[in-house]
C-alpha cells in the first residue's frame, strides 16, 4: 500500500529548495507549513525528490509503451508535465478514438447511403473495355502464396523455395531448408501490422520468422504441428500470433517463445484489435475476450450449427452464419442481443462484408441471386441475377469505398455493386484473387499469375 504524507512531501520540497540554492523559498516554506520537527532527518538523501520523480517517469514510460508483454522503445523524452506524444501512443489513441466514433459514423453513413440506392433490382451493364494484362508464367506449381500490401511484395512457395516478387521481378529466393535438408512448407504469411516480417511454418513443426531480405530473425518449434490448421498475426503487434489447431488456439509471443493464452474447444478465432479477440466454442457461444483477462467481456449465443463468424472491416459489427437454419445474424457487440437477422427463400451459399471503410454492406450469394444488404436499414438494397454456377465469392478491398466482389466458377466476374456494372474476365479459374490497389487485380493460377490493370 502506498501512502503519501503531506509533511514528508513538504520536507522533500524543502530539501530540494536548499539543494538548488533557493534559501529564501526554503525559509518561507518552513514558516508556512511548520516542518521544524523534520529538519534533522537522516534518512533523506540528497536529490531524493528528483530520484523519486525519475522513478515515476520510468514507470509512466513503461506503462505507455508496453503492450502484450512487449516493450516498444521510444526515443521521445518523457517529461513531467508535457503530455508524452510519440508514434506508439498516437497509434493507441487513434484506435481508441476510432472505436468511440464508430457508432456516430455508422449512423451518418446510413443516412448518406439511403440516397444512393433507389431500386431493389440491380441491372448490371457489362464492361467490354480491354484491360492490360501482365501474364507471368512460372515453371513449377504454386503451392502457397501471400500478398504483402504494405511492401507490395508477392511471396510464392514452389518446390524447395519461396520466391519474393515485386513489380513482376523476383527480388529474393529463399530455399526451404531446415537443418541440412529441404522441408515442405505448411503455412506462410506476412505480418499484418507492418509487413516487415513473415512467419513460415514447416510440416515438421519448425518455424522461422524472416524479414523482407530473408534474414532469419527467430527460429522455434511448434508442438503438435500435424494438428495446426492455420495461424493469424495480431493486427497491431508484430510479435503476437494465434496458432489455430483443430480444436484449440494458442496465442504466443513468437520472439520470446512464450504462450500468452491457451484456449480449448474452439471452432473459430478472429482478432478484433490490439489484445481483443473473439472465439466460438463447441456449444456455439461467441466470447469477446482479452489476452490477459480470463473471463469473457461479452458472451453471445449463436445459432446451432453456426459455421462462420466474421467482422466487418472496422470490427464494429459481427455476422454469424448458420447454414443449417439458413440465417445470418448481425451483432453490434454492445450487448448480448443481435440487432438484425438475414434470411432468404433460397439457400444462402456464402456471405461476405463489403470491404470498405465507410460502408456496412453485407453480400449474400444464392444459386440464382447476389443480394446486397444495408444492415443498418435492415433491407436488401439491390439484387443481381446470377446466370452461372459459382464456387467462390471474394470481396475486394478498395481505397475508394466502392463495394465490389469477384464471383469464381464457370466464369470469373467482377461486380461493381454501386455503379451496377460487371466485368467478365477471359481466363481460367484462379486459385486466389487479390486486390492490389484500385487499379490492379491479381489472379493466381496453378503455375502462373496475371495482373489486370486499367488502361
Amino acid at each position: 500500500m502506498i501512502v503519501i504524507k503531506t509533511e514528508e512531501l513538504n520536507y522533500l520540497i524543502y530539501t530540494y529548495f536548499l539543494e538548488q540554492g533557493y534559501s529564501h523559498s526554503a525559509f518561507a516554506l518552513i514558516n508556512e507549513v511548520k516542518i521544524d520537527k523534520l529538519l534533522y532527518r537522516d534518512d533523506v538523501k540528497p536529490g531524493q525528490l528528483i530520484n523519486l520523480l525519475e522513478k515515476a517517469l520510468l514507470f509512466q514510460q513503461l506503462q505507455d509503451h508496453i503492450q502484450i508483454n512487449q516493450y516498444y522503445e521510444c526515443k521521445v523524452p518523457q517529461l513531467l508535465i508535457q503530455k508524452h506524444v510519440c508514434q506508439f501512443t498516437e497509434k493507441k489513441q487513434l484506435a481508441e478514438k476510432q472505436e468511440r466514433r464508430d457508432r456516430e459514423i455508422m449512423i451518418q453513413n446510413a443516412l448518406m447511403r439511403s440516397q444512393e440506392f433507389v431500386s431493389r433490382n440491380g441491372q448490371t451493364m457489362d464492361l467490354n473495355v480491354e484491360l492490360q494484362q501482365d501474364i507471368i508464367q512460372l515453371q513449377d506449381e504454386i503451392l502457397l502464396s501471400d500478398w504483402n500490401a504494405q511492401k507490395n511484395i508477392l511471396a510464392i512457395y514452389q518446390l524447395n523455395c519461396i520466391k519474393f516478387i515485386q513489380n513482376n521481378q523476383i527480388i529474393q529466393i529463399m530455399p526451404t531448408v531446415v537443418g541440412e535438408s529441404f522441408s515442405r512448407v505448411k503455412l506462410m504469411k506476412f505480418d499484418r501490422s507492418s509487413g516487415n516480417n513473415m512467419l513460415i511454418v514447416y510440416e515438421n513443426g519448425a518455424a522461422k520468422v524472416i524479414d523482407t531480405t530473408i534474414q532469419i530473425i527467430k527460429m522455434f518449434n511448434i508442438k503438435n504441428a500435424s494438428k495446426l490448421m492455420d495461424f493469424h498475426w495480431n493486427l497491431n503487434w508484430p510479435n503476437v500470433v494465434a496458432l489455430i489447431f483443430e480444436k484449440d488456439v494458442e496465442i504466443v509471443d513468437i520472439y520470446k517463445c512464450q504462450t500468452l493464452k491457451y484456449l480449448e474447444n474452439v471452432i473459430h478465432f478472429e482478432w478484433r484489435h490490439f489484445d481483443h479477440f473473439i472465439v466460438m466454442d463447441l456449444n456455439y457461444y461467441i466470447n469477446l475476450m482479452q489476452i490477459d483477462i480470463d473471463k469473457p467481456q461479452l458472451q453471445l449465443k449463436a445459432e446451432l450449427e453456426t459455421t462462420l463468424i466474421e467482422f466487418n472491416k472496422r470490427k464494429t459489427l459481427l455476422a454469424s452464419f448458420s447454414s443449417t437454419l439458413n440465417v445470418i445474424k448481425i451483432w453490434t457487440l454492445q450487448n448480448d442481443e443481435y440487432v438484425f437477422e438475414i434470411t432468404d427463400d433460397q439457400k444462402i451459399l456464402q456471405f461476405c462484408w463489403c470491404s470498405s471503410q465507410n460502408a456496412n454492406y453485407l453480400i449474400t450469394l444464392t444459386s440464382q441471386t447476389l443480394n446486397i444488404w444495408d444492415v443498418e436499414f435492415g433491407q436488401i438494397k439491390s439484387t443481381y441475377e446470377i446466370d452461372f454456377n459459382v464456387s467462390k465469392m471474394v470481396s475486394m478491398d478498395l481505397l475508394n469505398d466502392t463495394p465490389q466482389v469477384v464471383l469464381i466458377g464457370e466464369k470469373v466476374v467482377l461486380y461493381d455493386l454501386i455503379n451496377k456494372k460487371r466485368r467478365v474476365f477471359n481466363c481460367d479459374t484462379p486459385n486466389k484473387v487479390l486486390r492490389i490497389n484500385d487499379e490492379e487485380i491479381l489472379f493466381i493460377f496453378r503455375s502462373s499469375y496475371i495482373v489486370y490493370k486499367k488502361n
